[in-house]
């Protein structure tokens, strides 16, 4: 029976304590500590916290406290005059510490609340408070540690966790103007006591994107101090998987970020509506590395970045103290695969879709585009950026061992010492873009050495024309413009390309009639016809392109060209004169002239030729098709070109055009007398070139 006692006396003993905590809080005017929890608020924030509503007490097993319209007040230069706005707030007070007469707060609830967290043009938060001086802080705590009706001093309540349910965060930038919504349906923070390390807990959506977060972070007093604050918190948002690890020195004021994070997703496209930008459907992707702010610049060290399967590695930075980002990379990558990237592969061996020439001719019959080029992003940023690529792939191209510097300062972009192995040699380039002046000038340089001639022209984004030998480029050219027609218009430089034994496309080089293709297909079979050589070296002034060295040379055939090309009119006058090797091939030869536009040329045969039996000293509409493909392949890719170049194939027209010549008498051939097919042009050329036209229309790019 004494345990039955025991057990009585136990139960009666509780409901005494509920009773007498129940009766301390009805006894207990809690409105005597709003200006109290006012006066303490404004003497850490700087900030004025306004409780209009009355503090009501709502009896249950979690006894609570509850207030409705509350305000705290927004920094001087803020858009509206309250940070926080809020329709109720709830406190649950613990029964127990009562009854010794100190107030802990179990939970905190805000109802309906309305955050506005913003920026001024300067960049500084409205969260950065500014409390008054030390000493007006001091007089002011002295002689409030009372409540205003009176009474024993007291302190400000414990609290243990806060939830802020159906509210909004609204993010709006100073200087960008941008603004952004946070929907909060749940936000919950807990701790065992102020210096705890806070739990917390998101639930909520950004433009009707689901976005969850839940961690911990430092305790509250150490943000009030602005002193070491711990986090280690995990989220998802927008289909990404988001970790953040570390602390920072001074939370206040976002100062000595260390901090591990890592991203990693599906796709970018899935983060569309919470980046507020049109992102491609890439991926999968992750980044991860370590990040920190040293003197105000942004660094992820150790980075590691994937992109499909390109990987890269290295150290980046970003300085925000400037007029604009100044962006330091120095990265490594074992492989870069340009699709991984959005860039598709070239669609039949020439420029990928979007990029090539013909995009201007199919809107008003021009080959070079006059789009404007977007020179004006050269100014968003300064970045300084070395790269390097054991792999480097634009399909169907692997340029090996890439390595380059990008230098971008006050809208001027630099790309130097750009070198890489490429289809066996080696491909080297610099270019120069000046976007802070208009027209913008630019220079491009490229110096190829023994690289296979299709996987150089597929390089430069030109059809595969021509393949299977090594080819020496030089490209060395400078204009002024903020689109490629404007640019090829005025262009100065050279352009050389000298090739040896390789082979010619035998759809190109039937654009010449049946009779020419049997002369130049001589010793050829199946879809390519074998070249001895080939040289093409054009020099370029005011954007007339005049050559200086144009042959082809054959097993059954010299061809040798002569002529110019106005980048600015995209006219076309050149002039292709074949000689047979072969004295039953000499008929065949037939001298040619190309006009028209590059977009719309016209082939002609030599009437003043062809009249006084000579087949004249032209490289043929085959060579002047690779000349045109290059030009405008190259041009779409908004670079244009010269060329230096060193090659040997002894004892043929080649070497001549190297040294600057076009003289075909090397061949040892005598001139071929017109052929009947010849005299056939003669009388009626336009019927019997109609559907040549038509092709070498289509094969330039």
């Amino acid at each position: 029976m004494r345990l039955k006692h025991w057990l009585i006396g136990l139960v009666v003993l509780i409901v005494a304590v509920v009773v007498a905590g129940i009766a301390i809080l009805k006894s207990q005017d809690f409105n005597q500590y709003k200006a109290l929890i006012a006066e303490k608020v404004k003497e850490a924030t700087g900030r004025d916290l306004t409780l209009a509503g009355d503090v009501e007490l709502v009896i249950s097993l979690s006894p609570a406290l509850a207030v409705n319209d509350v305000t705290f007040s927004n920094a001087p230069w803020g858009t509206r005059p309250e940070l926080l706005k809020m329709k109720r707030l709830e406190a649950q007070v613990r029964l127990i510490p009562l009854l010794s007469g100190n107030v802990e707060v179990n939970r905190i609830v805000l109802k309906g609340a309305d955050i506005l967290l913003e920026t001024n043009d300067k960049g500084q938060g409205n969260w950065v408070f500014n409390p008054p001086a030390a000493a007006s802080t001091t007089s002011s705590s002295t002689s409030s540690t009372a409540p205003s009706g009176g009474g024993a001093p007291t302190t400000l309540p414990v609290v243990h966790s806060v939830r802020i349910e159906d509210s909004q965060l609204l993010w709006t930038d100073g200087v960008t103007k941008q603004t952004k919504t946070i929907v909060i349906k749940s936000f919950t923070a807990s701790a065992d006591s102020g210096s705890s390390p806070i739990e917390i807990a998101l639930e909520g959506s950004y433009n009707e994107n689901p976005i969850t977060a839940k961690g911990t972070i430092g305790a509250v007093g150490a943000l009030l101090a602005n002193q070491a604050f711990p986090i280690d918190v995990t989220a998802e948002a927008g289909g990404a998987k988001i970790a953040l690890k570390g602390a920072v020195a001074k939370p206040m004021t976002a100062e000595g970020v260390a901090v591990a994070l890592s991203v990693e997703g599906n796709s970018l496209a899935d983060l569309n509506a919470i980046s507020g930008a049109t992102l491609p459907p890439l991926g999968p992707y992750s980044l991860a590395g370590n990040l920190s702010n040293p003197s105000g610049v942004y660094k992820v060290e150790q980075l590691q970045l994937k992109m499909g399967s390109s990987s890269l590695t290295g150290d980046a930075s970003v300085a925000m103290g400037g007029k604009k980002p100044n962006i330091t990379a120095n990265l490594a990558a074992a492989v870069i695969d340009l699709k991984d990237f959005g860039v598709k592969p070239a669609a039949g061996g020439g420029a990928s879709s979007g990029t090539t020439a013909s995009t201007g001719a199919a809107n008003d019959g021009r080959v070079f585009p006059a789009d404007p080029l977007p020179f004006d992003g050269l100014g968003a940023a300064d970045a300084t950026i070395h790269l390097t690529a054991q792999k480097f792939i634009k399909d169907p191209v692997t340029l090996e061992n890439l390595a380059l510097d990008l230098l971008l300062q006050a809208s001027k972009l630099t790309i130097k010492n750009f070198q890489s192995a490429l289809g066996g040699g080696t491909f080297a380039m610099s270019a120069e873009v000046d976007g802070a002046k208009t027209p913008a000038p630019v220079a491009l340089k490229i110096d190829a050495k023994q690289v296979e001639v299709g996987t150089l022209l597929q390089t430069l984004s030109v059809s595969d024309i021509l393949q299977g030998g090594k080819a020496d480029l030089a490209v060395d050219v400078t204009g002024a413009g903020n689109s490629v027609r404007e640019i090829m218009a005025g262009l100065n430089g050279n352009t050389n390309l000298a090739m040896g034994e390789g082979h010619i496309n035998n759809r190109f080089a039937k654009i010449l009639l049946s009779d020419l293709f049997q002369l130049i297909a001589t010793g050829g079979s199946g879809e390519s016809s074998n070249l001895n050589c080939f040289v093409s070296k054009f020099d370029i002034k005011k954007g007339l392109a005049t050559s200086t060295g144009l042959v082809l040379d054959t097993n059954g055939a010299s061809i040798v060209g002569s002529g110019d090309i106005n980048l600015a009119t995209e006219k076309l006058k050149l002039h292709m004169d074949p000689r047979a090797k072969q004295t039953n091939l000499a008929n065949l030869a037939i001298p040619v002239n190309i006009g028209g536009t590059m977009a719309s040329p016209s082939v002609t045969p030599d009437a003043a030729a062809l009249a006084e039996g000579i087949a004249g000293a032209a490289v043929g509409v085959a060579t002047g098709g690779t000349v045109l493909s290059a030009l405008a392949g190259v041009a779409g890719t908004g670079a244009a070109g010269s060329a230096t170049t060193t090659a040997s194939s002894g004892g043929n027209p080649c070497v001549a055009a190297l040294n600057g010549g076009t003289d075909a008498g090397a061949t040892g051939t005598q001139p071929s007398t017109p052929s009947s097919t010849g005299e056939q042009l003669l009388k009626d050329p336009g019927k019997a070139l109609e559907d040549t036209g038509g092709t070498l229309k289509n094969l330039l790019p």
